[in-house]
């Protein structure tokens, strides 16, 4: 058995718990032969609410490794950044020419069942919760955080086990693949029980732990993706007209940075410490100019006019460094500084769902429901989108201007907003996957970097990693190309 000592804050006061590690759902590289010890102490550890706790906090922490990787599969992905490591599984991600075998894509799998596991563990124990208040808020959390593993697995692998109890190490389920709508149906049904169980907001000794607001937000995300339009536009309506603590900040900038970390405008993030015996994040140095670091750069069609007028100087000086030690190498680092951390340790949180996605998922969803051929635009889209315009200072839009004017020229011009907006947080790649613009977007990306890759359709999703279906004795099938 491990025993970890996690910081749960990050404020100058630190609470620390001891978290029980139990062992990985598929992390062993072959099938074992004995039934880890850990988990005989598992039913006599979890015997009160405190001791419950201890599991919903461990649910949270392992949230860390996920998003270490995260910007690797989804980030690293997309047409927005690319990478200086001539070679490499990093590099193999970058140019599209993974297999089965990569040690990132394997470790990224790995991360969200060992995540979901954790999820599993609280529910299991939940008769032993005897605080009503608590036993709710902990159901809550606890199905917000595997849905959230569920969704990121289902857009980024298609059929994925879907395990929503506490297993064996060896279980066969395991090992079976379920169809993705199966997948999303149970997304949906654990953030709807979340929207209910979990509260509007914590003191500020919890912070981080997830919220109402935050499920309703990912819900709605959710039901973007599967174009369900009416359910999407119900909640977002909802935390337009009734947000709460929430708001859009009025500067961009200070949206991120490590003096305005879960701030009003963030829903829900990954919290790191630095310099905290690995409590910190990696991504910080990945994106650096430092010494070792793969360097991961902001692509020239991404930084460029096209996407980033002159007057949009907030926005792109957030997201790109340059200048003294960076030269025009525009390293992405901008909104995931933290000067004093050491190499892989670094303290920004990173921002999963903020109020200005809120907001730009809104104006697409309406604009998808009550744009016309002919125009003028929605007027309740546009006042919304023309928030995030004027927050970077950049000019909005009428009703009848030509960006906006269709449904279609409206589109494209939420399409180009999003990228600026959320420019390095992870939602690109996802974004082409839902819009169906991952293939023109990657073949326009890669011949604008002179390396012309022809990127199939079987690429929009990732192989599943060797050594799964290597346990599996070879019933877990592969997806189909690799």
């Amino acid at each position: 058995m491990l025993i970890f000592k996690i910081a749960i804050m990050k404020n100058s006061t630190c609470i620390y718990l001891f978290i029980i590690v139990l062992p990985v759902l598929t992390g062993c590289s072959k099938a074992l032969d004995k039934k880890p010890v850990s988990t005989l102490v598992e039913a006599t550890y979890y015997r009160n609410t405190a001791e419950v706790e201890t599991a919903v906090i461990g649910d949270y922490a392992s949230l860390r490794d996920v998003y270490n990787l995260d910007f690797i599969l989804a980030g690293l992905r997309s047409d927005d950044s690319y990478i200086s490591e001539a070679e490499g599984d990093m590099n193999q991600i970058d140019g599209f020419g993974e297999r089965a075998t990569n040690s990132y894509v394997a470790a990224c799998w790995q991360a969200a069942y060992f995540t979901i596991r954790q999820s599993n563990t609280v529910l299991k124990y939940m008769g032993n919760v005897t605080d009503a208040q608590k036993k709710n808020w902990f159901e809550g959390e606890a199905k917000f955080i595997r849905a959230h593993m569920y969704f990121n697995l289902v857009r980024l692998w298609g059929d994925v086990p879907l395990i929503t109890t506490a297993v064996e190490y060896n279980d066969p389920k395991l090992y079976v693949r379920t169809n993705k709508d199966s997948v999303y149906s149970q997304i949906i049904a654990d953030l709807q029980l979340a929207i209910q169980k979990l509260p509007a907001s914590w003191d500020a000794t919890a912070v981080a732990r997830a919220t109402g607001y935050a499920a309703k937000g990912m819900l709605a995300r959710v039901y973007l993706t599967q174009k369900n339009y009416t359910a999407a536009r119900a909640l977002l309506q909802d935390l337009i007209d009734n947000p709460g603590p929430l708001q859009l900040l009025t500067s961009y900038k200070n949206v991120f940075g490590l003096n305005n970390e879960m701030n009003a405008e963030i829903l829900y993030a990954v919290r790191y410490k630095s310099n905290s015996n690995g409590l910190g994040n990696v991504f910080t140095y990945n994106m650096d100019k430092l010494s070792g670091s793969p360097g991961f750069r902001s692509a020239s069609d991404f930084r460029g006019s096209a996407v980033f007028v002159t007057a949009d100087s907030v926005r792109k000086g957030t997201t790109f460094l340059t200048g003294g030690d960076y030269g025009t190498s525009f390293y992405d680092v901008g909104k995931y500084q933290d000067p004093t951390s050491l190499k892989n340790d670094a303290g920004t949180d990173f921002i999963v769902l903020r109020y200005a996605d809120i907001i730009l998922m809104y104006a697409e969803v309406v604009n998808e429901m009550d744009g016309t051929t002919a125009g003028p635009a929605p007027a309740t889209a546009l006042t919304q989108f023309n928030r995030i315009r004027t927050r970077a200072g950049v000019p909005t839009y009428t009703a009848t201007a030509a960006q906006v004017i269709t449904q279609s020229a409206f589109r494209a011009t939420i399409k180009a907003e999003r990228r600026r907006e959320l420019g390095v947080e992870d939602q690109r790649w996802y974004d082409l996957l839902r819009w169906g613009d991952a293939i023109t977007a990657m073949t326009a990306h890669f011949t604008a970097r002179s390396l012309p890759r022809v990127i199939k359709d079987y690429q929009a999703l990732y192989p599943v990693p060797q050594r799964e279906i290597d346990i599996s004795n070879g019933t877990m099938p592969q997806n189909a190309g690799y």
